[in-house]
């Protein structure tokens, strides 16, 4: 079977990942090598894997016509027109399928010109220019699938959903810990005057933990007025909310907490945590979240310092081991490619038949 994988603009895939995105593609693209299948690759100059990698051109229109344009827009647009050719460029080729990571409208759109079955993973929902493609293209040689049941049901109004396959996590590159090493909570949660971070750290107070809390500082003033005479030895503010800052603490905290505004960005913050064994409360009203299921941790919506003291209190009292078994038994990358395998046999078949009509 011969794939073309079209993946995003905005990163570097090679083994060595900073984020969710890089790390998905990178072991969909290696998996699907491995066991044979032949594999072209589209994204960003510099990616390495272990197959033939087109590089999109985000450097290819003139603009010495265009005096005002800001460079915000320059960037679009060298992005869109990136995945034009390709477009042009799989019009003329013989893949048997198309699968797009790419996130972008683009791809979305034009596949339903071509002769060749598109298999669109959605990793979020709807945003405007995104959904306005996926709209526009129901036709049949396009299927959609989302990586958990929040955002297929995100898109239900707006698009068919094929399939649900969960996204996977190394999770052997979370160290694994039976028991806590440290008396510390992770707090991943925006810098604003709006997120009532004094609350937080009252209740961790109570608590008796310390805590490390990262994320955007998008309000100077509220920081350093508000929080930063909070903190002290056992209280800080460490930066931002990337995985090569939070990982070492990660794997030996007590527990985990993320806002609602940083789960909607950073889903899978909640899945290396419970790789590390490491229970996780997320600061919403109840959701129907694949991620978190009632053994691993907790959800609460307050800014009760009692009601959150109580919940950081429930969320210890999780089994640390309960965590790590949850993300290998539903979120490791083996069954996540064995999965698209399947449905990538699904798709065929149908077009076989098709031709046979």
């Amino acid at each position: 079977m011969k794939i073309a994988l079209l993946g995003p603009s905005e990163y570097v895939i090679k083994s060595q990942t900073e984020n969710f995105v890089q790390e998905y593609t990178y072991a969909l693209v290696t998996e699907l090598v491995r066991k044979g299948y032949e594999v072209t690759f589209f994204g960003q100059y510099g990616s390495k894997l272990p197959c033939e990698v087109f590089s999109l051109n985000l450097d290819s229109i003139d603009w010495s016509y265009d005096h005002e344009v800001s460079s915000e827009v320059k960037s679009y647009a060298e992005i869109q027109h990136a995945y034009f050719e390709i477009f042009k460029y799989l019009q003329e080729s013989n893949f048997d399928l198309i699968h797009n990571l790419s996130d972008q409208q683009i791809p979305v759109f034009t596949a339903q010109f071509l002769n060749i079955p598109t298999v669109t993973t959605l990793f979020n929902k709807p945003n405007g220019l995104l959904q306005s493609s996926v709209k526009l293209n129901q036709t049949q040689k396009n299927y959609y699938i989302a990586i958990n049941h929040e955002i297929a049901h995100s898109w239900s109004g707006h698009s068919k959903i094929d399939d649900i396959v969960y996204n996977g996590i190394n999770y052997n590159d979370w160290v694994y810990n039976a028991s806590a090493e440290t008396n510390t909570v992770i707090l991943l949660h925006d810098i604003n005057h709006q997120s009532g971070i004094e609350n937080i750290i009252e209740a961790v107070k109570q608590s008796g933990f310390q805590l490390k809390i990262y994320g955007d500082l998008k309000d100077e003033d509220y920081y350093q007025n508000k929080l930063k005479p909070l903190f002290n030895k056992n209280i800080s503010y460490i930066g931002e909310a990337s995985k090569s800052n939070y990982q070492e603490e990660l794997q030996k905290a007590t527990i985990a907490v993320i806002s609602k505004e940083l789960f909607d960005r950073k889903s899978h913050f909640v899945l290396e945590s419970l790789s590390s064994g490491t229970p996780v409360t997320i600061l919403a009203d109840t959701m129907n979240t694949d991620y978190l299921p009632d053994k691993c941790g907790v959800q609460v919506k307050s800014d009760n310092e009692q009601v959150l003291r109580n919940a950081l209190i429930s969320t210890t009292r999780k089994s640390r081991q309960a965590c790590r078994d949850y993300v290998i038994d539903n979120f490791n990358f083996d069954k996540m490619v064995e999965e698209y395998i399947a449905f990538y046999h699904k798709v065929l078949a149908v077009e076989v038949a098709s031709l046979e009509n």
